[in-house]
């Protein structure tokens, strides 16, 4: 079983079928998901490895009473976009939920940004609520708590779509 597989397939359902007309999808070049993208091209976003950007486009959209979910590499979002998040999404724009992958070393061989271990310590340090799911129900129920409030949240997600695991 792969389970990062499986859960992005349940992230793009899951998406796919949830009804708000305001959620908008930011991604850091991590699969295509095809049936949000597909069905909302336009509310489903590649921002590339240019995580800052994506983390300004999420407080931006948040802040115009926008839903958000960030999702890219455990260590990328949050490191390289902690000022942003800091300011333009926790400051200025709520309801926006950050997916991280792959948080449990399945990147590691790609090097040290891949690998984080101080993400519960940064999130806790701006009062970002932390979900740790580890099945596809539990996945769900996370999401839907996130995306029903307008707080900034933080999923951490294990392996994810990974070959190799340590």
């Amino acid at each position: 079983i792969n389970y990062g597989i499986k859960m992005r397939k349940t992230l793009d359902i899951f998406l796919s079928k949830y009804n708000n007309p305001d959620l908008y999808f930011l991604h850091a070049d991590m699969w295509q998901f095809p049936k949000f993208r597909e069905k909302y091209p336009c509310r489903c976003l590649n921002f590339g490895i240019q995580e800052t950007n994506m983390m300004n486009a999420a407080g931006g959209l948040a802040s115009q009473g926008k839903k958000v979910i960030v999702y890219g590499v455990a260590g990328f979002v949050y490191q390289r976009g902690y000022e942003q998040l800091k300011f333009s999404v926790v400051n200025f724009g709520r309801g926006v939920t950050l997916i991280n992958a792959g948080h449990n070393g399945c990147y590691s061989k790609c090097g040290i940004g891949h690998i984080p271990n101080d993400d519960y310590d940064l999130m806790n340090a701006l009062d970002v609520k932390c979900y740790e799911p580890n099945d596809r129900s539990t996945f769900v129920k996370n999401l839907v708590t996130c995306l029903r409030g307008d707080d900034t949240n933080f999923i951490r997600l294990g392996w994810d779509n990974c070959e190799w695991k340590q």
